[in-house]
């Protein structure tokens, strides 16, 4: 079994907590924390991408790993949704509105598995073009023409069903994690002495940008402003977190998160949803309710990863339904 990078779980810790923290606690919604959070997913997705010998054996890896999980959250979700709707149905508002919301809209029931089949596109258009591209000049291109494309659907405000077009604008910021992929920084490297000036350099460059332009995340926004600073800005506020991440390596509990973040990620909408509102009715400071429940759920999360690793592997990426032919 391959080792795992340290730095890296530390990394995808520290971002779904901010996942998890951003969804819950709006007082603590930083406008600058989203260009890290969801754009290191795709940053990583680039930098460990693999094409496995061929487009079948890279469709069952990534069916295994996303699809899977997103259809199982996905039906167990809106399972949960026509219970609501049909036993109390005034028990809350939600802008969902069935299990075809992934066809007709982007408001889904359980949100955050949005970014699972954003990420299972990616990864699909960008083995295509590794495929059928050798030479790096021409990947970029087509990277290029594609979000570029994926912009001008936004600006026209073209809707593609199943996150096809969100998948194109992220494609991009995939492909930077590829680039990345031929750097040491996975490694221990003569740089590495270097790491905490790095960090704090990009940390400012990233700050500087965004205190005079505001851009948006351009796959993660429904409107496009300034979204090539978007990328530059997401891509320069990963990399400080890597380097800073890559000095600290390893942090209990914050890493057990990232180790297991798509578990986290399917189902903190789930647990917070019913605590927020129990809370809310026990206590009126709305900001003491926002970060108790934030807390709540990661408690109740952290004891949840290991029964879904125990119970349901198959289903949370931890075990393979499909099985890839060797390429060795």
């Amino acid at each position: 079994m391959q080792q795992r990078i340290e730095f890296i779980d530390l990394a995808k810790g520290i971002c779904i907590i901010l996942v998890v923290l951003l969804h819950i606690v709006p007082s603590a919604n930083i406008p600058e924390l989203r260009f890290i959070r969801i754009p290191l997913y795709f940053i990583l997705s680039g930098l460990f991408f693999k094409d496995y010998g061929s487009f079948r054996n890279f469709l069952k890896k990534k069916v295994n790993n996303i699809l899977i999980p997103f259809l199982f959250f996905y039906v167990v979700s809106y399972l949960i949704y026509y219970i609501i709707r049909l036993f109390v149905p005034n028990l809350y508002i939600a802008n969902a509105s069935g299990i075809l919301d992934v066809f007709t809209q982007r408001n889904l029931f359980n949100g955050p598995l949005w970014f699972l089949l954003c990420l299972f596109w990616t990864n699909a258009y960008f083995c295509i073009i590794s495929l059928i591209f050798n030479k790096e000049r021409y990947r970029a291109i087509i990277v290029l023409i594609i979000g570029v494309l994926g912009a001008i659907l936004l600006e026209r405000n073209v809707f593609l069903p199943m996150y096809l077009d969100v998948a194109m604008r992220a494609l991009p910021i995939f492909y930077i994690g590829f680039i990345l992929k031929h750097t040491p920084i996975l490694y221990p490297n003569a740089y590495d002495r270097y790491n905490l000036l790095f960090a704090v350099i990009l940390f400012a460059i990233t700050g500087l940008m965004f205190l005079y332009t505001h851009p948006s995340v351009p796959f993660e926004s429904t409107t496009w402003e300034g979204g090539i600073l978007g990328y530059i800005i997401s891509t320069a506020g990963v990399l400080s977190l890597f380097m800073i991440c890559k000095m600290i390596k390893h942090i209990p509990y914050v890493s057990y998160f990232g180790r297991y973040s798509i578990i986290v990620l399917c189902t903190h909408h789930l647990i917070y949803r019913p605590i927020l509102l129990c809370l809310s009715n026990l206590l009126t400071n709305y900001v003491l309710v926002t970060w108790c429940t934030f807390g709540m759920t990661l408690v109740v999360t952290y004891y949840l990863i290991p029964l879904c690793i125990k119970y349901i592997p198959y289903v949370t990426a931890q075990k393979n339904i499909f099985q890839l032919k060797s390429i060795y």
